[in-house]
């Protein structure tokens, strides 16, 4: 079956954008201001409820990401594509924090500096902010996939509200440094649109190539949610309602293909 895919974003804008955050990243990692913009950020996120921050970081966790782009698209392109940007993001930030070895805010700051939400992440390499890439590739994915299926326009603007909220968190619960942040999402732009023009399984006229995909990464998403323990206890309510919302995509893929064959027959 043929279908109308949206095409990618122009790539000149698209990645213009991506690189002019890659290198206000690079600017502001090498300023002196660095640290005294990550305090000034960091505590004026504060004004806003710490359940709220815990809850939107939590989202930019990579299984959060799974269930909530494969879950919004009823065939498996969804899945295909964000199982696309998994494996990218994945290797990419696990190749460049180490590479780079850059030291977390907590590991920097003095420890009453700085507002922390959840268990601090100190012991661990800093850029780029891997939550930040996987919110700006969840939010381009969703864009691309709002367009595809012909959702309102507005639905664009609060899938860029929601990623760039997700990045910001990592600022507000202390984890990471805005030169990691502004990295990360440039990264995540990048990935994002690879992710939707060089799909899992190109080509992908058939969307319903690999049936079992979304079923196989939600399942995957939901046992994170229901096992993992993150470091949030605020976002834990959030963690488990994700959880359910992968158990019940699930369930709806299981019923149509249950009901599927008695529509033919009938």
């Amino acid at each position: 079956m043929q279908h109308t895919y949206s095409p990618p974003p122009d790539a000149r804008v698209w990645f213009a954008v991506a690189l002019s955050l890659i290198a206000a990243g690079v600017l502001a990692q090498n300023s002196d201001w660095h640290p005294s913009l990550m305090r000034e950020l960091n505590h004026f996120a504060s004004v806003l409820p710490d359940t709220f921050w815990a809850c939107l970081t939590v989202t930019g966790l990579g299984w959060a990401v799974l269930i909530l782009v494969s879950a919004l698209n009823r065939s498996d392109l969804g899945a295909r594509i964000v199982l696309t940007g998994f494996v990218v993001g994945s290797i990419v930030t696990h190749s460049i924090k180490p590479w780079l070895s850059l030291p977390r805010p907590g590991a920097v700051l003095p420890a009453d500096v700085l507002h922390f939400i959840g268990d601090p992440v100190i012991n661990h390499h800093s850029m780029p902010s891997g939550h930040a890439l996987a919110a700006l590739c969840m939010g381009t994915l969703w864009v691309c996939l709002v367009r595809t299926q012909r959702y309102p326009r507005w639905l664009e603007w609060l899938a860029w509200t929601i990623a760039s909220l997700i990045a910001v968190s990592r600022i507000a619960v202390g984890a990471h440094w805005p030169a990691d942040v502004l990295v990360g999402a440039g990264l995540g732009l990048i990935i994002g649109w690879l992710a939707w023009r060089f799909p899992f399984a190109w080509p992908r006229q058939n969307d319903t190539a690999f049936p079992w995909l979304p079923v196989l990464l939600e399942g995957i998403g939901a046992w994170a949610a229901f096992t993992l323990e993150e470091g949030m206890p605020l976002g834990l309510i959030w963690q488990n309602l994700l959880g359910v919302i992968a158990v019940l995509s699930i369930v709806w893929r299981l019923y149509a293909w249950q009901a599927q064959p008695k529509a033919e027959t009938a």
